[in-house]
């Protein structure tokens, strides 16, 4: 986008401001059983926000930069930073690490889900995922999802959401904002259907162009095959806490792996 359409890059993973939300806004999606391994294999390499907060011992510079409304939480509520930083000094660091050691520990791979599935560990994670009532019942994904591409702001905080897969199918139908999403699996097909219902036309020179970059893969983790990492038992907790995602995006287990 920025080569062929003039855009510019602001920051990373940022929430889109209300004043931008009635424009043509595209998100993109991925296979949630995919993007658990791949972000696992991301903090097996030491890289990322979730290794950040739960491997490693983290200190005040940090919380410094994490305000509360980058973290998506009421601009007003230092008091959620300071709960983050007391709950910090709990976070079982070595138990984080030990499955973080190898990206070809499968075994790793699923005790590390499971810490990330546990109810009592959501706020080891940070991003404010263990303030939201999202955290009960839907996975990180799920949370990421609806704090970039919904207006739910800091109703995601208050007691009484319904996070069943009802509830956020009927939140997202009050509250999202995005007109089309572009599907990594699908990335160069996605792209190009992006461009037409944005009614954006590009030259031959800039469609080459595109044509060569679209694929290149950035941020790649150390891992093997999604389909390496999986049982029975992972399979269904991700299905079970992103059931929206996987409903909404009609998404498969990987391949050789059932429900």
């Amino acid at each position: 986008m920025r080569h062929c359409l003039q855009g510019e890059q602001i920051g990373k993973h940022n929430r889109i401001p209300a004043d931008l939300q009635s424009r043509f806004v595209l998100g993109s999606i991925r296979n949630p059983w995919d993007w658990y391994v791949s972000l696992w294999g991301y903090g097996c390499d030491a890289k990322g926000s979730v290794y950040a907060q739960t491997g490693r011992k983290l200190h005040w510079p940090y919380y410094r930069h994490q305000l509360p409304n980058e973290m998506g939480l009421p601009a007003f509520s230092w008091g959620y930073t300071a709960r983050q930083a007391w709950h910090d000094l709990s976070i079982p660091v070595e138990r984080w690490r030990e499955v973080y050691s190898d990206s070809r520990d499968v075994e790793g791979f699923r005790r590390w889900l499971k810490l990330v599935f546990d109810p009592e560990r959501a706020l080891d994670v940070g991003e404010g995922y263990g303030f939201s009532a999202l955290s009960s019942e839907a996975g990180l994904m799920s949370y990421r999802f609806f704090k970039l591409f919904s207006s739910i702001d800091q109703k995601m905080y208050q007691s009484g959401v319904d996070a069943s897969l009802p509830g956020l199918q009927q939140l997202w139908e009050q509250h999202g904002f995005v007109d089309f999403f572009i599907r990594q699996e699908q990335l160069s097909d996605d792209f190009y259907q992006a461009l037409d219902k944005a009614e954006v036309e590009l030259d031959q020179q800039k469609q080459q162009q595109l044509a060569e970059m679209v694929n290149t893969k950035t941020n790649i983790s150390s891992r093997s095959s999604a389909s390496d990492y999986y049982d029975d038992e992972s399979v269904a907790l991700v299905a079970k806490r992103e059931a929206f995602i996987i409903d909404k995006f009609n998404y498969q287990p990987p391949e050789g792996c059932a429900l």
